[in-house]
């Protein structure tokens, strides 16, 4: 009996290994910075603690929607010295978040960077949990900026987006289960709206360069994990969708 129940353990476990690396590969494919603890480069720990910081995550969220940008216009687009925002970058780089892109005007007086990913996707054994837990608060920090950000300029947007935002929350009674199924559910929905963004926006990010910033399974940092670069066409704006469902702690 103890042979037999060591043989289903191990046959569960390698059965939950490999949904595991095929979740990872999965989110590979759709351009996100995967990681997990058997990440290739074995970075993923570093690569966290260096996102924990809110300077950071907004930095690496501006390249992720504003697509390549130069040290100039990322430090006035998020208010940092261009020292700071130099230093940032070069901490990004070095766990392959971030590199320099090629000078669009020819121009090498000037350093351009890009992102190499399009969003994060954290799994839960990707590092100690008080490394996660501090990379999941800067996110949570970041979600919150982002959207005083936006309250304080609410009033001089022209009316259509006015009356297009939404915010409300609820707390409702259910299963884990259930509450996986609706987490699902949700996910969907944001993909339907995330495939007409990439259509319209084309793709920014090379398919074979996959990496970058959200916390527990999924996209953590999606105020800076948003897809596709800033665009020409009329009416068109980045939007933020944050996703946050959780046990309710009163």
């Amino acid at each position: 009996m103890a042979k037999q129940s060591a043989k289903s353990t191990s046959k569960g476990n390698a059965s939950a290994h490999t949904a595991h690396a095929e979740l990872a590969e999965d989110l590979k494919k759709q351009g996100a910075a995967v990681f997990t603890a058997e990440s290739a480069d074995g970075n993923s720990e570093e690569a966290l603690k260096c996102m924990a910081h809110p300077a950071r995550m907004r930095i690496l969220g501006a390249l992720r929607v504003g697509g390549v940008q130069t040290v100039g216009e990322l430090s006035a687009k998020i208010g940092e010295a261009p020292g700071a925002v130099s230093y940032h970058l070069a901490q990004l780089e070095k766990v392959g978040l971030v590199d320099k892109a090629p000078s669009p005007d020819g121009d090498k007086r000037k350093s351009y960077w890009r992102a190499r990913h399009r969003k994060t996707a954290v799994l839960h054994d990707s590092a100690d949990a008080d490394v996660i837990d501090a990379f999941s608060r800067t996110a949570a920090l970041t979600y919150q900026m982002a959207y005083e950000r936006f309250l304080d300029v609410r009033p001089t947007l022209p009316e259509e987006w006015n009356e297009a935002w939404g915010a409300d929350d609820r707390v409702l009674r259910l299963t884990a289960e259930e509450t996986r199924k609706m987490v699902a559910e949700l996910s969907d929905v944001v993909s339907k709206w995330e495939r007409v963004s990439e259509e319209r926006a084309g793709d920014t990010v090379p398919e074979s360069e996959a990496s970058a910033a959200s916390a527990g399974v999924a996209d953590a940092n999606d105020t800076a994990g948003m897809a596709g670069a800033e665009h020409a066409d009329p009416g068109v704006e980045a939007v933020a969708v944050v996703r946050q469902v959780f046990r309710w702690v009163p």
